[in-house]
């Protein structure tokens, strides 16, 4: 039994110590199996009756097996009914190069998209993660308009070759030209389908736990060097929509994107894509955005 147990990770072992400690030791949906583990105890042969004992109490052959396997056999059903409690994306087979094609396909076919979004920065420097949340509009080919409600109002915003920042409550906006690299940026490539993912990444199946139905996971890392290591995606199978995008940096960061209530193909004026200043606002041009 030794030997089968420790043919397995650390940590699944851990898990099932864990579980057949508890008072009640449930293996759901495998033909309703359910075990308590007193009762398990209970049925265990018992190593002082039938043989009589010299010395160390050691097994027989015969008993060594019969509790091996059986200590072995529970330990199976507890690996399989972790993974049967998977969420669904976790627990079935999807193809992922075909899942980046539509995502792609469908980000490429919108004329424009609108989405709150929830951001999230880790650091090793910090030990909360820094959040923002706020809305975003995109207008193809050319447009966005990234508008953060909190932690305070700021505007990032690309209009054509120009890029915006602007900081109301500091009366300060920041105008840059904006690069074609900046446009095909990760995130901003990725809602804009400016590009074909199977060109730019390597696709493969990347599950991760969600509270998502009907979504998978897919990992995305770039065929040529660049500021992300490797970025992890969360797509829903229906709309083919970005629900969380997950970008790893080559120093060890992390950059999250939430993002709910899409709207597609809506009329985005182009007033949406103007910042109108006060007159007292301090303006701040630079160089191009590599």
């Amino acid at each position: 039994m030794a030997i089968f147990f420790n043919c397995f990770p650390a940590d699944c072992q851990e898990r099932f110590r864990a579980a057949v400690a508890s008072p009640d030791f449930e293996v759901d949906r495998i033909g309703s199996v359910s075990k308590n583990i007193e009762a398990f105890k209970d049925k265990r042969p018992n190593l002082m009756e039938g043989k009589k004992q010299t010395g160390s109490c050691r097994l027989s052959s015969s008993d060594f097996l019969k509790t091996g396997c059986r200590a072995g056999g529970l330990f199976l059903l507890f690996l399989l009914s972790s993974l049967l409690r998977l969420p669904p994306a976790l627990a079935e087979d999807f193809n992922p190069q075909e899942i980046a094609f539509n995502l792609w396909k469908k980000m490429s076919s919108v004329t424009s998209l609108e989405a709150n979004f929830t951001q999230y920065y880790y650091s090793m420097q910090v030990e909360e993660p820094i959040s923002g949340r706020g809305k975003v509009f995109i207008r193809r080919p050319d447009r966005m308009r990234w508008e953060y409600s909190s932690p305070e109002k700021q505007v990032f915003l690309i209009n054509g070759e120009v890029l915006w920042l602007y900081f109301p409550d500091d009366k300060q906006l920041i105008k840059k030209d904006a690069s074609a690299e900046l446009q095909a940026g990760e995130i901003l490539g990725l809602l804009s389908g400016n590009f074909n993912l199977l060109d730019r990444y390597e696709v493969s199946a990347s599950p991760f736990p969600t509270t998502q139905k009907n979504s998978c996971q897919i990992k995305l890392t770039p065929k040529e060097p660049g500021q992300y290591s490797y970025l992890l995606m969360e797509i829903d199978r229906k709309t083919y929509l970005i629900l969380k995008a997950i970008l790893f940096d080559t120093t060890g960061s992390k950059l999250e994107y939430h993002f709910s209530q899409f709207k597609l193909n809506r009329q985005l004026n182009d007033e949406l894509f103007k910042i109108e200043v006060p007159a007292d606002c301090e303006i701040i041009e630079g160089e191009a955005i590599p």
